[in-house]
């Protein structure tokens, strides 16, 4: 059976269970919403007998714009079943009206339905019941009637639970995202999102489970955006992406607004874009205008909603229908306040997600770009830096999930720089034994790991790499560093605890100080990595198999991923700074900044990156110092003493004031032993 034979058997199940559940409930269909009649249709006509929100009168004849994404609210339940409709908007632009009558037009029209309605926390949840939902039920008489109707059971109507309306046969719920099982509990009919800007991706497609075994499907999302391909803009760009195209009589052409605010000067090879809200001297005020031919726009809601990607719809209409709906479209903002705004704006972001309705990101605030990316692979193949399988005194940080592992090892080069040697998805229920086989075989000799959520088993795992492994035990502002290391501040309790039962083994990190470090490697071209075209790995995407070029489709996805973001409260004038997740959870960035700890470890984060001061004589040493960082003071030039041959320092087992081979500490100038293999410079 195809999807449209399956759809309208559904849909044929879901009537008769409806007409069966109204007969035993002793209900009929009078009072209920006329089958032609659409939601729009509905909401005008409860404006027209007096309905007022917020205090004002409610009425849809002044948001032309407004009409296109009312209509998309399903008239049957044909048209309800697998559509998803998604608003990227701008502020203040009354969607979660919207939403809120929505809910109560389809549990009328569609009764019994239930209807899950998520917020991104508890609290505005609870709030949005009671101070927006029930005044506007009480406005909507045939609402309000099932609302406070006697239940089949006997027992008195109410106006029910703060977390619970039940309109007549349909039930209403207003849950929260971020609680462990609200996303996961009750099948329903309906889900509507609101302020997902604020909300993870993993976390709305849970709750969208809760359709499963719907025969309507219906689901409503709407927030101002945030970052890109994060929150409501994936979504966006998974959907049809509608915009408005504002007509212009005079010249007959179509503009989309927002494409032309604020306007941008030309480049050779592009031409200019003229600001659609321009200054008329005659009338000393601003107004909207063709960027084409420069008349008057008196009406920017003249037009009409066009895709960018229809197909995101298939031949029955189902699918995604998105759409961006900025502030240039309100009728209740003028072309002089937005201007003012644009103007006097402190904060660019803002003003780009909160009047544009557009994800803005601060190129400060993501650091690494792909260009960034290109240059460290770029330098790492003129060196002929390859992956390997197997290496010794090398560096690893793991980011540990559930079942799940990311690592990345680390080189040091002879010059200074970090050389990326090898990175790995371990998706096991205990990915310690292939850890621990890692370990083995590239010599790492400083691990750094995350120690949740598997402490146990990530503590047994640091147990059995004494003094090599070093678990996060927290993440925490430091003021003056960036990482703290356990075994440096043992306490007196620590000293009379059994060394098996200590934690000395950990490390506290800063977590924006040392992302904002790790990342530096890359932005600054001082971690090298090899072509990203070979090294592939099958990997679980979704619970399905898929073979990738893990650097290429994995790390750099991650590494572009992650923000380092400052924000100032403009009431308590603070300053917070965090790691900003966009859109994914970047594993492979935590497992770069926790093998950055590692290297720390052995080298510290202040010293400088020197040419190779191990190969040649003292002379060639120093004239590649002074060509690679000239202006140097005598003194550091005087301190780079050149090692001479047959000492510890000069041997592959050398490495953080160790012999790995031998796994004690010797100094650099330490006479060789018999296990002394010379560093490849010295051939």
């Amino acid at each position: 059976m195809d999807a449209d034979a399956l759809a309208n058997v559904m849909v044929g199940i879901a009537e008769r269970q409806i007409q069966a559940f109204l007969a035993a409930n002793g209900l009929d269909r009078a009072g209920s919403i006329p089958d032609e009649m659409t939601f729009r249709e509905w909401c005008q006509m409860l404006g027209d007998r007096g309905m007022k929100v917020d205090g004002k009168p409610f009425t849809l004849e002044n948001r032309r714009a407004m009409w296109f994404v009312y209509d998309q609210v399903p008239t049957t339940r044909e048209e309800a079943f697998g559509r998803v409709v998604v608003m990227q908007k701008c502020a203040q632009v009354g969607f979660t009206v919207m939403e809120m009558l929505a809910s109560l037009y389809m549990s009328i029209k569609f009764e019994p339905i239930t209807t899950g309605m998520f917020t991104p926390g508890q609290a505005l949840a609870l709030l949005k019941s009671s101070e927006r939902f029930l005044p506007i039920v009480r406005l909507v008489p045939d609402a309000y009637r099932r609302l406070l109707a006697d239940r089949a059971d006997g027992s008195r109507g109410s106006e029910g639970n703060v977390t619970a309306r039940r309109i007549g046969g349909s039930l209403t719920l207003f849950l929260w995202t971020s609680g462990k099982t609200t996303t996961e509990s009750t099948p329903m009919d309906a889900l509507t999102y609101d302020e997902v800007q604020e909300m993870t991706i993993a976390d709305m497609e849970k709750t969208a489970e809760r359709l499963s075994a719907s025969s309507f499907k219906f689901t409503l999302m709407g927030s101002t955006a945030n970052w890109p391909d994060a929150d409501i803009n994936h979504w966006y760009k998974r959907g049809t992406q509608h915009r408005f195209h504002t007509y212009c009589p005079a010249c007959g052409e179509s503009t989309i607004l927002d494409d032309f605010f604020p306007g941008t000067a030309a480049k050779p090879g592009v031409p200019a874009k003229r600001c659609c809200i321009q200054w008329h001297a005659e009338t000393r005020e601003w107004r909207y205008e063709c960027p084409h031919c420069h008349a008057h726009l008196v009406d920017v809601q003249l037009g009409e909603w066009l895709a960018d990607a229809p197909a995101a719809l298939d031949h029955k209409g189902r699918g995604i229908i998105s759409l961006h709906f900025p502030q240039l479209l309100s009728p209740t903002i003028t072309p002089r306040e937005f201007m003012e705004a644009y103007n006097n704006a402190t904060n660019l972001k803002n003003f780009w997600n909160r009047k544009l309705g557009k994800p803005f990101a601060d190129p400060s605030q993501v650091p690494v770009t792909l260009e960034h990316l290109h240059a460290c692979e770029a330098q790492g193949v003129a060196h002929g830096l390859t992956w390997k399988k197997f290496g010794k005194g090398t560096f690893a940080g793991v980011d540990n999930m559930g079942g799940y592992s990311c690592i990345v090892i680390l080189e040091r080069l002879p010059n200074g720089v970090m050389a990326l040697i090898h990175a790995e998805q371990i998706h096991a229920l205990d990915p310690w034994e292939r850890l621990s086989e890692l370990m083995r075989l590239y010599g790492v000799v400083v691990c750094v790991c995350e120690q949740l959520p598997n402490y146990d088993s990530a503590k047994k795992f640091a147990h059995k790499h004494a003094g090599k492994v070093f678990l996060v035990s927290a993440y925490k502002n430091i003021d003056d560093d960036m990482l703290s290391w356990g075994d440096a501040q043992q306490t007196k309790a620590d000293r009379k605890t059994d060394d098996e039962h200590r934690d000395q083994h950990t490390v506290s990190l800063d977590q924006f100080k040392m992302m904002s470090w790790a990342l530096a490697r890359l932005t600054n071209c001082t971690l090298w990595t090899p072509s990203a075209n070979e090294l592939s790995q099958e990997i679980l995407v979704k619970k399905t198999p898929r073979t990738v070029l893990l650097l290429r489709d994995v790390l750099w996805e991650h590494f572009q991923k992650t923000g380092l973001v400052t924000e100032t409260d403009p009431d308590e004038h603070k300053m917070t700074r965090f790691v900003k997740k966009i859109g994914i959870d970047p594993h492979f960035s935590f497992a770069l900044m926790m093998a950055c700890a590692a290297w720390c470890r052995a080298y510290g984060s202040s010293s400088f990156i020197m040419p190779d001061m191990m190969a040649g004589p003292a002379a060639s040493a120093a004239a590649a110092v002074e060509r690679n960082m000239p202006g140097l003071p005598a003194a550091v030039m005087g301190a780079m003493q050149d090692l001479p041959a047959g000492v510890c320092g000069r041997c592959v087992h050398f490495a953080a004031n160790a012999c790995q081979e031998r796994d004690f500490n010797v100094s650099p100038l330490d006479a060789s032993c018999p296990l002394y293999q010379k560093v490849d410079s010295d051939a």
